[in-house]
């Protein structure tokens, strides 16, 4: 069975130490061949339901032994933590019941994943080192993630997941961005949205507006080839949703 492993890397880019869990290909001692990459946010909730944060993870381990029509991937998860909605937020905004602001940190957790962490993998494991065959995606706040990477950091990524996209908090901003970005760069990007993501109909009314609004934007910046966006009947807000639509979507973001 597929496995993983756990290291600490000091960032300098967030002035702390990082938590990061690999998983390598099963195939990946038997040969000299090279892999590509895909880093995922909420890195503690991927592989180990014993790690997860709420005590289930997306099960990747388990996706691997079950399907074998997998691409074979490097996969990277950073952990996250009491800063997850500064790092993962590109702009400032507020929860509904607070006034603290929070976000504004994305481009300092994206330049350490650039030239810190990917440097680091690139250097130690078999990988391809070059944007074509490097992926980031992430869900909820980590979907908001790779949206503005895919925008503003498609020179180091080309494929990108926004799982259960939560943009609808910094929704103007993130237009604005998108609109004003040159895309040319993506290869492929998957958005998806579930119609339960929320206990309350008003916000699951705002997850289903804002994708929508956003998927607009993109489609017409980028071909249909390259782009899918699906709206997922009945799913909800956490991991159990999300590990059953992980193969689809790393299929999707990595079969040529």
């Amino acid at each position: 069975m597929r496995e993983y492993s756990d290291f600490v890397i000091y960032s300098k880019e967030l002035k702390r130490d990082v938590d990061i869990s690999i998983s390598l290909p099963e195939s990946y001692k038997n040969n000299e061949k090279r892999y590509s990459v895909l880093y995922m946010t909420d890195g503690q909730n991927l592989f180990d339901d014993s790690h997860a944060t709420y005590g289930k993870s997306w099960g990747i381990l388990e996706a691997y032994q079950t399907f074998s029509d997998l691409p074979e991937l490097i996969i990277v998860g950073i952990a996250s933590n009491d800063e997850r909605s500064n790092e993962l937020v590109p702009f400032k905004f507020a929860f509904s019941d607070e006034e603290k602001r929070w976000g504004g940190k994305t481009d300092k957790f994206l330049d350490f994943i650039v030239n810190t962490l990917m440097k680091h993998v690139n250097e130690k494991y078999k990988t391809f080192v070059n944007p074509r065959n490097t992926g980031i995606m992430g869900s909820s706040f980590g979907g908001v993630c790779a949206t503005y990477a895919a925008a503003k950091y498609n020179r180091y990524f080309t494929k990108f997941g926004c799982v259960s996209n939560a943009c609808f908090p910094i929704q103007t901003e993130m237009i604005k961005l998108l609109e004003d970005s040159d895309l040319k760069h993506v290869d492929k990007i998957y958005m998806d949205v579930g119609t339960k993501e929320s206990k309350l109909e008003s916000e699951n009314i705002l997850y289903l507006e804002s994708n929508k609004e956003i998927y607009s934007i993109l489609s017409t910046k980028i071909t249909p080839k390259k782009i899918k966006f699906d709206i997922i009947k009945d799913a909800i807000h956490n991991e159990s949703a999300w590990e059953l639509r992980f193969p689809t979507i790393i299929k999707y973001l990595f079969n040529q």
